[in-house]
């Protein structure tokens, strides 16, 4: 199985269930920007209020077959094993689907992510233990700091300034080993290595 990043942006997405799990996989759609519809006779307080807040819509409701027409991802999240195998053997014509339950017919996992900026890093355990992918991330959070979106920002505009400069190829990799040092998560030095790459032809400084 091959890891892949998808832009889900304003694609219709579709839910069905309306529990805890349900609940955890729209937080992860609407981070992701996506267009959320939720269908069930009954969701979460959480789900609730997103869909009062008009942040996704709300079919109170039992799953039709037609609720897969001109769906982009599917996300197959009730109780049921049977219902989520009915769901599945519907949802031929959908590019992405994903039964959180781990059943057949699903062609994409959901990862544990976490996002800082540019910077995304993803864990998955194809079901064995989602536990461990949650955990994984918590560590994470640890490891990458918010401060990382803002280096990661520095790192990509110092490429696009070297790209830029006179500078040999050999001297261009030393600049990009260099700013892998943990220090420069500091923003004072950052501008540091910034005002010297400009100063070497590389560019202008992009401004915050």
């Amino acid at each position: 199985m091959i890891s892949l990043s998808v832009d889900l942006a304003r694609q219709p997405v579709v839910v069905v269930g309306g529990g805890k799990v349900a609940s955890k996989r729209v937080r992860v759609l609407q981070e992701e920007k996506a267009r959320v519809t939720v269908v069930s006779p009954t969701v979460t307080n959480e789900l609730k209020q997103r869909a009062e807040a008009g942040e996704i819509r709300w079919l109170n409701r039992s799953f039709e077959a037609s609720d897969v027409r001109d769906v982009f991802l599917l996300v197959i999240a009730t109780d049921d094993g049977d219902t989520n195998d009915s769901i599945a053997r519907l949802a031929n014509g959908v590019p992405l689907v994903n039964r959180a339950d781990g059943g057949t017919g699903g062609n994409l996992q959901i990862p544990a992510q976490l996002s800082r900026g540019k910077l995304n890093l993803s864990v998955t355990t194809q079901g064995a233990s989602p536990k461990l992918a949650s955990r994984l991330r918590e560590e994470w959070e640890k490891q990458f700091p918010p401060a990382y979106e803002a280096y990661v920002d520095f790192l990509y505009e110092c490429r696009h300034m070297l790209k830029a400069s006179p500078l040999s190829g050999t001297e261009k990799d030393h600049y990009l080993e260099r700013m892998l040092d943990p220090s420069y998560l500091e923003q004072e030095k950052q501008w540091v290595m910034k005002d010297e790459i400009h100063n070497k032809g590389g560019g202008t400084i992009c401004q915050d």
